[in-house]
């Protein structure tokens, strides 16, 4: 898939401003320059107002600021490496070196989802986050995010008839795709109250962009379990009840691939 489907090489740009709503002020002004959007200051003031709710930083120096709004008709995004790192409170702590603003319509969320799959998978594999830091010029590093997402795309399309080990075979999988399972499973539910076409085109869609490792193990689940998700509770799985290892335990906080229960196989959602 093209990433120019989601943003061009002029829509990646270096960032001077040091504090995280100056970035967002930054970015926000230059999608306007770029003709791309009207009206900066609405925009500047959704996208304050969305990570007033929710921090966007996921981690490994890389955030997604982003306003999901009726204004726009079309997906449109910028990709900001910052010259200076920003303290941005992510959930591991680390300063924010990478920030991808996207500003889209309700319909466009499924496209969305995807982007911020493809670009979770890229920022936690070490080696291309090295890449990434190696190349930190605008056209460098487009070219690099242009390759990794024909190679993301091709990877989601595989088809593999293995056995599914659920701590082996998941691993490298961001964990950000279990948002994407979550989705898929709650219109699953609602095709069962209603099978309309509308429902059943959403699935097909939202299928095509899910890793077909964890695609393949989600369809395993549900046909096991009538819940194929469980609550992390008091580091326990509320599906099985077992305790989960401390060592399994960290790396669900530490957001390392999709997190299931090593004892009843079931994704653990922490809240």
């Amino acid at each position: 898939m093209d990433l120019e489907l989601f943003f061009t090489k002029d829509q990646v740009i270096k960032v001077k401003a040091k504090e995280k709503q100056l970035v967002f002020k930054e970015m926000v002004e230059k999608l306007q320059d770029l003709g791309l959007i009207e009206n900066k200051d609405r925009y500047y003031a959704q996208i304050v107002h969305r990570e007033s709710l929710e921090n966007t930083g996921i981690g490994n120096g890389f955030a997604i600021p982003h306003s999901r709004t009726e204004t726009v008709s079309k997906f449109v995004s910028i990709f900001g490496i910052m010259e200076t790192p920003v303290d941005y409170q992510s959930v591991d702590g680390t300063p924010v070196e990478y920030v991808m603003l996207s500003i889209f319509p309700s319909d466009l969320s499924t496209k969305y989802l995807y982007l911020i799959g493809m670009m979770a998978r890229i920022f936690s594999n070490p080696e291309k986050k090295k890449h990434l830091d190696d190349n930190r010029t605008p056209a460098k590093l487009y070219a690099i995010l242009h390759k990794e997402a024909a190679g993301y795309f091709k990877s989601i399309s595989h088809v593999d008839d293995a056995e599914y080990n659920p701590v082996e075979n998941l691993q490298g999988v961001p964990s950000s795709d279990l948002d994407l399972i979550i989705r898929l499973d709650r219109l699953n539910n609602m095709r069962k109250e209603n099978d309309s076409p509308e429902i059943g085109k959403k699935i097909e869609e939202l299928r095509k962009l899910v890793d077909n490792r964890s695609l393949a193990y989600y369809e395993r689940m549900s046909k096991k379990n009538h819940n194929p998700f469980s609550i992390v509770e008091k580091n326990s799985c509320s599906g099985c009840h077992m305790q989960i290892p401390p060592i399994h335990l960290k790396e669900i906080k530490d957001r390392k691939g999709i997190p299931v229960c090593t004892h009843c196989g079931r994704f653990l959602i922490i809240v």
